[in-house]
């Protein structure tokens, strides 16, 4: 579908194609009716209150004794029936939230825009960027443009000039690209839609699908494709150390440091690569030294008991004294 752009004085200065899939379908208008339900049901608040007969204050004594006073028997006066009492069903604080599935609300966008584009109620301009922001400005663009008279719904990618300069003007809305509202795009007349935001509305409702960054079509084969490339390396085993030491890495780590003349001590839980080496010691020879300071006392205990000598040992002489004395 080819559509005139124009420049802000009103010239044609080129054509564009629009895509098909978005300005070019049949209407879905039962589509469209669900999403203006949603919408206004969303942008309630839910915040109405009222209160039943238990939440009005007063009411506690009974007006009159139940019988004989000719009367209808009355419990409070903060009965339904009475004057300032309480409300009977009525509204309390709710959620008026409807849910949509986000394939119905975009084709909700796209029947709006392919039905503004077939009356011939979307304006393309090639841009704002040297609109100045005043409302006397816009209100000849507009007029330029053929508006007349009528409301105009203005996309923008966030120029503030295009904001300041219809903020005064009743008829005319400024909206993000982004944000595309169907209430909107029914309320106003003409769309005026800049080639940047026209560029955000393809890119939300285009082929891509908005969050999707491979087209609808043939979408398996280059899912499969982007898996491939973006398949994990395999794990190398040998490579994590955060595993309690088996023995054929204990054999491993003794044998290396076997040559270094050290020895490992391993302590349970601990990481292969965490090891403590120690200077090696030689344990016969501390066993030989032992059993000769052994051999030597036992001889010296022989001989004091031949020659009947007693050994002086420090608090003994003492305590043998004092039994003899006994």
């Amino acid at each position: 579908m080819q559509a005139k752009v124009y420049n802000l004085a009103g010239d044609e200065v080129r054509s564009v194609e629009l895509d098909d899939a978005i300005f070019g379908i049949k209407p879905n208008m039962a589509v469209v009716h669900q999403a203006v339900v949603r919408q206004q049901a969303n942008a309630r608040q839910g915040t109405h209150d009222t209160k039943t007969r238990g939440q009005v204050r007063g009411g506690g004594r009974k007006p009159w004794r139940q019988k004989g006073t000719g009367r209808a028997r009355q419990g409070s006066t903060r009965s339904p029936q009475w004057a300032h009492g309480g409300v009977v069903f009525g509204p309390h604080p709710r959620s008026y939230e409807q849910d949509m599935p986000r394939k119905m609300r975009r084709l909700a966008i796209r029947s709006v825009l392919s039905a503004k584009a077939a009356d011939n109620q979307i304006i393309l301009v090639d841009g704002f960027a040297g609109l100045e922001p005043r409302t006397r400005v816009m209100a000849d663009t507009l007029k330029n443009l053929n508006v007349g008279d009528g409301s105009a719904l203005i996309f923008t990618t966030g120029e503030e000039n295009i904001a300041t300069a219809a903020a005064n003007l009743t008829q005319v809305k400024t909206l993000r690209a982004g944000s595309l509202s169907v209430v909107d795009m029914l309320k106003y007349d003409y769309l005026i839609m800049p080639l940047a935001s026209l560029d955000v509305v393809n890119g939300i409702l285009g082929e891509t699908g908005g969050r999707r960054k491979l087209p609808l079509r043939g979408v398996q084969a280059g899912l499969t494709t982007l898996f491939e490339a973006q398949a994990p390396a395999p794990i190398d085993a040998s490579a994590n150390v955060a595993f309690e030491t088996t023995a054929e890495v204990r054999r491993t780590a003794d044998a290396t440091l076997e040559e270094a003349g050290a020895h490992t001590v391993y302590t349970t839980g601990a990481r292969a690569d965490e090891v403590t080496i120690e200077p090696e010691v030689d344990s016969d020879a501390l066993l030989t030294d032992s059993g000769q300071i052994n051999q030597a006392v036992e001889a010296e205990l022989e001989g004091d008991e031949e020659t009947g000598e007693i050994a002086e040992i420090e608090g003994i002489e003492g305590t043998e004294a004092e039994g003899g004395e006994a």
